[in-house]
């Protein structure tokens, strides 16, 4: 299993989610997708998913708030934060639909896009991963959605892990302790934080199988090049696009 495109064509896409014919892709450009929806973003938004085929006016957005909230996204949201923030869906940070050529799409800069497909029933779901929707077992509850919505099993599950600060980056404090049982490391009198590693675990043990899972293996903050990093670039940062649709 694998991910294909490289730099040079701006994206990535997640081989084994198109062999399944659900389209799972992110950008790496350095060009802002994110939430002002100026003349620039719109441009690049537009730019982006034309490459990967998708129609701008039909993506679904969310206003992403660092919960542990999925929202389940059918045809009448079609648009929801295309052309303004202020028409995202407010209070989410997790989306799933079993909608055909329904796009659904979240923002980051350091926080884990994890992208889940159910290859039996064909649903979908796409997951902002920041370290509070971690702690607050957000992948469990889109995993929760897919099973209760869709009958769902864990072993029908292909997921993928986007680009996001990994631990030879993710500096933190000792509160962390407090938060999360592992992942955590230190590191000349320093404490790293592994975010793709705690959503694996979680992952792992609601049952997803390890031969099903694609890590991207991208620090945001190492490849500030080609990716968004928050944690770098404070309040300057721009925001990178996942989008994952069924077709």
């Amino acid at each position: 299993m694998s991910i294909s495109s490289g730099y040079p064509r701006r994206y990535f896409l997640f081989d084994s989610f198109k062999k399944y014919n659900c389209l799972a892709a992110f950008n790496c450009d350095r060009r802002d997708l994110g939430f002002q929806h100026n003349t620039a973003i719109k441009e690049n938004r537009a730019n982006f998913l034309k490459k990967i085929k998708v129609n701008p006016l039909n993506l679904i957005c969310l206003q992403q708030v660092h919960s542990n909230r999925v929202y389940l996204a059918e045809k009448k949201d079609r648009g929801s934060g295309a052309s303004s923030y202020a028409s995202a869906i407010a209070g989410y940070d997790g989306i799933a639909t079993r909608d055909r050529s329904l796009p659904l799409a979240i923002l980051t800069a350091d926080c884990l896009p994890v992208f889940l497909l159910d290859v039996k029933n064909m649903a979908a779901a796409l997951v902002h991963c920041g370290w509070r929707g971690t702690r607050d077992g957000i992948a469990q509850a889109a995993l929760d959605m897919l099973k209760n919505k869709f009958k769902s099993r864990a072993k029908d599950i292909l997921c993928g892990l986007g680009p996001s600060i990994r631990s030879c980056c993710y500096q933190v404090g000792p509160e962390f302790s407090d938060y999360f049982s592992d992942g955590l490391a230190k590191r000349k009198g320093k404490i790293f934080f592994d975010l793709a590693g705690a959503n694996l675990k979680q992952l792992h043990a609601a049952g997803i199988l390890k031969k099903n899972i694609t890590d991207s293996a991208i620090c945001t903050f190492c490849r500030n090049k080609y990716f968004f990093s928050y944690r770098k670039e404070g309040g300057r940062a721009g925001r990178m696009m996942s989008v994952i649709m069924i077709k």
